[in-house]
């Protein structure tokens, strides 16, 4: 058995109503390219649908009983249009194929009966040819994601000399005020000749109501600090799931349970633990407990489901879906939630920062969160973390020479000898 070349990460799907031209192209091919067969254009459609992110070629006869070849090929191209299609037709049908290629419904087209050798090339082409158009795209949706993660970073970064110029400055006004406000009842006792104020409860009150918007804004002040001191954090710490989330959820279950909200976890006991920071791991559970008392009013819900995520090519991951039943603002972008000056609860005393804090966490981890509304109420974060840290961080340079080298290999996917050449 000859050994399979790079490209038969992807499969061929060969349609004739000929069963014998179905098993002699198994039994020539079979060793070189995955192979799948079937012998009428509906039975080939239903292997599409069923094996959609497996095939890369769809080689088809034209004149079969049902639907034609060139029918199919459409249906295919409506499902995956980026699959190459070749179309195999009698010499006496040979209008039919130029038609077919020249309208774009076809790669290219070949003569029955086909050379063994000529078919050869043209799959080896077509399958490389289409391996270079998915993994253009898929760098094209890497570089889209790098330009979004450097903007964010940007973003977070300018954040972050704000925070630290107000966590310096502000902060030791604050102390100065809370002195101050701390010692002014006492300071007024004195003055009026050792009687108490005439409204002794307004200002004890307006005194509580003040030192509570103090902590208020050094809280937020923490937070801004917290969530931008570093671009990378270590992650050394093995951590089990339910294990944060039980901790976390203990915490805060008084504030909840006296607001009335619900909270339910499903989690599947056998999830693989995590290596993350445990601190700013514990912290991202915190803030979106959080946020949720500050969100979700008496009678609302708040759901926390995990699992574990394995994808060829892509690290492991644990995505966590986190969802309320809370009204959702008229006309707001739901990636407004990660606004440092947005408010959900429509609380002018609010601030955002909690989410912000959280998309943070999230990226310093390696991961991604986003935010969708649910219908009719709602809103949903999901929130993807690989489950170990990288063994290799790719850097800008390295990612744009291989956009590069598939940029030049682009250029020459019309032509075998130059894609080979190329390659």
């Amino acid at each position: 058995m000859s050994t399979p070349p790079s490209n038969t990460r992807y499969g061929v799907l060969y349609v004739d109503d000929e069963l014998k031209a179905l098993q002699y192209f198994r039994e020539a091919f079979e060793d070189d390219f995955i192979i799948f067969t079937a012998s009428n254009a509906w039975d080939g459609y239903q292997i599409l649908v069923d094996h959609k992110d497996k095939i890369g070629l769809l080689l088809t006869d034209q004149r079969m009983p049902g639907e034609s070849g060139v029918e199919l090929m459409e249906k295919a191209r409506q499902l995956n249009p980026n699959i190459v299609r070749i179309l195999v037709t009698a010499y006496a049908e040979y209008q039919t194929a130029v038609d077919a290629v020249n309208s774009g419904h076809a790669f290219r087209y070949l003569h029955k009966p086909w050379d063994p050798e000529e078919l050869s090339a043209a799959l080896n082409h077509g399958l490389q040819y289409y391996q270079t158009i998915v993994e253009r795209e898929e760098l094209l949706v890497r570089k889209a994601s790098t330009v979004r993660q450097s903007m964010m970073s940007d973003r977070v970064a300018s954040m972050g000399i704000l925070a630290e110029g107000l966590n310096h400055h502000v902060r030791n006004a604050l102390t100065v005020i809370r002195a101050f406000i701390e010692l002014a009842p006492q300071k007024l006792a004195e003055e009026v000749t050792g009687h108490q104020p005439h409204d002794d409860s307004f200002w004890h009150g307006w005194q509580s109501q003040a030192l509570s918007q103090m902590d208020r804004i050094q809280t937020l002040l923490s937070h801004l600090s917290a969530a931008s001191h570093a671009k990378r954090v270590p992650r050394t710490d093995f951590v089990h799931l339910l294990d944060i989330l039980s901790d976390s959820i203990n915490k805060y279950s008084d504030a909840l349970t006296s607001r009335g909200i619900d909270v339910s976890v499903e989690v599947d006991k056998d999830l693989p633990g995590l290596v993350v920071n445990k601190e700013r791991f514990q912290q991202l559970w915190h803030l979106i407990l959080t946020q949720a008392l500050i969100d979700l009013k008496e009678g609302d819900s708040l759901s926390i489901e995990a699992s574990h995520s394995s994808v060829t090519g892509k690290p492991e991951q644990i995505v966590f879906r986190v969802r309320d039943d809370a009204d959702w603002p008229d006309r707001e972008r739901t990636s407004n939630v990660f606004d440092p000056f947005f408010v959900r609860s429509g609380q002018p005393n609010e601030f955002g920062v909690n989410m912000m804090a959280c998309f943070v966490i999230v990226h310093l981890h390696g991961g991604t969160i986003e935010a969708y509304p649910i219908e009719p109420v709602g809103l949903e974060l999901e929130i993807q973390i690989p489950i170990e840290p990288p063994s290799h961080i790719e850097s800008e340079a390295e990612f744009f020479k291989v956009l590069s080298d598939h940029e030049e290999r682009w250029r020459y996917r019309e032509s075998p000898q130059e894609l080979a050449v190329a390659s």
